[in-house]
This record gives structure tokens, sequence and C-alpha cells, in this order.
């Protein structure tokens, strides 16, 4: 099934009733590597995440956009689609972003932001400090990057054990 601005979703769309913090069917999307498709991958994320909490939910849609427009940018040179899956299961928000690259050398998660004079490499730091995990992989000749969330607020989740 197409969607506007060049992202197909592959399958899932569907989602349980009430749906945040259950089971979502997965959503698999292929974009175009073109940053003009980011604004429709942010629609499309939001309803996976129906249900989730809301700040909860816009770190994760941060994250993700940061995720595949660093994949835009950095790992479809060949001009390969972008391929997400995004899915809700027993309290936690699953995302995968891959790209086709070529990447020679697979990126590294900064421990600490890089200066503020560097050029870039803000990017897998700033979802390391929005996610709970992130896992970089090789994918093909291309990276997949693994992130997982909480679905619950944090300030939630501190509450209940206090």
């Amino acid at each position: 099934m197409a969607a506007t601005g060049g992202a197909r979703r592959r399958r899932g769309g569907r989602f349980e009733a009430g749906g945040g913090l259950g089971t979502t069917l997965p959503m698999e999307l292929t974009l175009p590597p073109v940053s003009s498709c980011l604004p429709e991958l942010r629609r499309t994320a939001a309803l996976a995440l129906r249900g989730v909490d809301g700040d909860v939910a816009d770190e994760v849609l941060l994250a993700l956009d940061e995720a595949v427009g660093n994949a835009i940018r950095h790992g479809s040179r060949g001009r390969r689609p972008v391929l997400v899956t995004i899915e809700v299961d027993q309290g936690w928000v699953h995302m995968t972003v891959r790209d086709h690259g070529p990447t020679a050398a697979l990126p590294h998660v900064p421990a600490a932001p890089p200066s503020t004079l560097a050029d870039g490499g803000r990017g897998l730091w700033l979802i390391s400090q929005l996610v709970d995990e992130v896992r970089v992989g090789r994918w093909r000749s291309g990276v997949r990057l693994e992130l997982r969330r909480r679905a619950e607020s944090r300030f939630a989740v501190a509450a209940r054990g206090a």
C-alpha cells in the first residue's frame, strides 16, 4: 500500500484498540533515501505509537527521525531505500532502521556528547539519550540500527519504584 511522500507500508498498520502498552502488529516502511520522506515517516510512525505516553511517543519519534535521517545521509549512497520497522510489544517500543550502504565502518554510539565545534556526530548520541537501548550492527553492506524504549514514561516507572 503506498503512502504519500514516497513511503510504502509493507504490512501492519492495524493496531489493537487502546494499543500502546499491549502489542501492535509490526509496521514496516520502505522509504526513499530523501529527507522529504521524514514528515510522512513521523505521521505514519505516530499511528504505531497510539496509546504510548505522549512524552515517550515524542521522544521515540525524534529518535526515529534522527536514525532515518542518518541512514539517508550516511547509508544510502547507493540510492537504495531505507527500511524501518516499528512495533509496540509488552510495554516496549521496538524500532529497526536498515540502510543498504555501502558503509565501510560501522558507526559507534558515543558515550559523551560531541564537542560543540564538531561538524557532526550528534545523531547517535542524541538517539542514545532518547531511548533505553541502541544496537548498531551490519546488515548486508549497510547498517542495522535497533532501538528500544519503554512505552511507559520514565517518571511513571520511577514513581512506582519509589
